[in-house]
């Protein structure tokens, strides 16, 4: 091989590396990013469900006995597998909580109209 075939070679490789340590570099900030949206998504998701705790106070007595059996069984049948991680698990829960307060803020909403 001449002088002129090996530093081609050499050029391509560090093309390539540079290619490579770039492409490394931008999967890594991928899997940041991943995490920072899981955790988002985390925190918001566990402030609901808080939310959905307090707004709890404000449904009367006898909706929550006729309702508390319904909003149970909802959350008893999710079905869910954490160690797996799945998109699918995180849009059941999703739901769910949507679900339930848009359920717990009718009752109160509706316990406030007819004591109004």
């Amino acid at each position: 091989m001449t002088m002129t075939g090996i530093k081609r070679g050499a050029k391509k490789s560090t093309k390539s590396e540079d290619m490579r340590e770039d492409f490394i570099r931008e999967l890594k900030h991928l899997r940041t990013l991943v995490r920072e949206v899981g955790e988002q998504f985390i925190l918001r998701r566990e402030g609901e469900v808080e939310t959905i705790i307090s707004h709890l106070e404000g449904v009367p007595p006898k909706i929550l006995r006729d309702q508390a059996s319904d909003w149970l069984h909802e959350i008893k049948t999710l079905k869910l597998k954490p160690a797996k991680g799945r998109i699918k698990d995180l849009k059941g829960i999703d739901a769910l909580i949507e679900d339930l307060t848009d359920q717990i803020i009718s009752a109160q909403d509706g316990h406030k109209r007819s004591g109004g």
